[in-house]
């Protein structure tokens, strides 16, 4: 058997081959005239580039300002009306008092002297208030003896400080004037002060109750107040 290319196949062999030499002939001879340059050159061209400006969109209208609020004013309606006056009849006028008549004095009277009443005599006190009232006399009398009987405090301390202000003690007093005990009630701040004011209540001399002061109290309770100033 023949195992070689046929004739057929030889042929198109050739015919490949001689497309082929021609192609590459045209392209040398493409190159050679500058044909292939221009068209290199034709495709590639100047590149025109254009920088596309990014538009800012344009800033929202300012909103319309706010419609003010507009309050109409309150229209009071009158509350509690007087009701509407209602048909009253006048009554008739009273009748016109009858006329007096005046009787004539009797003639020949005796005059008839009134002896003028002597007046009334002013209304007694009572027993209480007899009471009520010798007793306040009484508080007077030792609230009295107290402040003048009262010594401003001596010293060297007293002279450098000369203090001054208002001491309130208690005391507590037999019926026979006797004292019992005392206290100071309210302080003057300062010792020099409140120790002069005791000293007053202590060597003071009491008078006893007046009869049927205090009754059935063998003892009572006083307060007194006492100022003092610096002498000079």
């Amino acid at each position: 058997m023949n195992y070689g290319p046929t004739p057929q196949q030889t042929a198109r062999r050739l015919q490949g081959f001689a497309f082929v030499v021609a192609l590459h002939a045209m392209l040398v001879w493409a190159l050679a005239s500058g044909l292939a340059r221009k068209a290199l050159d034709a495709v590639r061209g100047p590149v025109e580039m254009a920088v596309v400006e990014e538009k800012t969109p344009p800033p929202p209208p300012p909103p319309p300002p706010p419609t003010p609020d507009v309050k109409m004013p309150a229209i009071e309606l009158p509350i509690n009306l007087p009701p509407p006056p209602l048909n009253v009849e006048t009554p008739p006028p009273p009748p016109p008092p009858a006329p007096v008549v005046t009787a004539p004095a009797p003639k020949d009277l005796t005059a008839v002297n009134v002896a003028p009443r002597a007046p009334a005599p002013p209304a007694e006190q009572s027993e209480a208030q007899k009471i009520a009232s010798m007793e306040g006399a009484y508080v007077v009398q030792v609230r009295g003896m107290l402040n003048s009987t009262k010594r401003y405090p001596t010293g060297r301390q007293a002279s450098q400080q000369r203090p001054k202000g208002k001491v309130k003690v208690w005391f507590t007093l037999a019926r026979d004037g006797k004292l019992l005990e005392s206290g100071i009630l309210e302080s003057s701040d300062n010792n020099l002060l409140d120790d002069a004011a005791l000293s007053t209540v202590r060597r003071g001399v009491y008078p006893a109750f007046p009869p049927h002061t205090w009754t059935g109290l063998e003892q009572q309770k006083f307060t007194a107040e006492l100022e003092f100033t610096p002498p000079g």
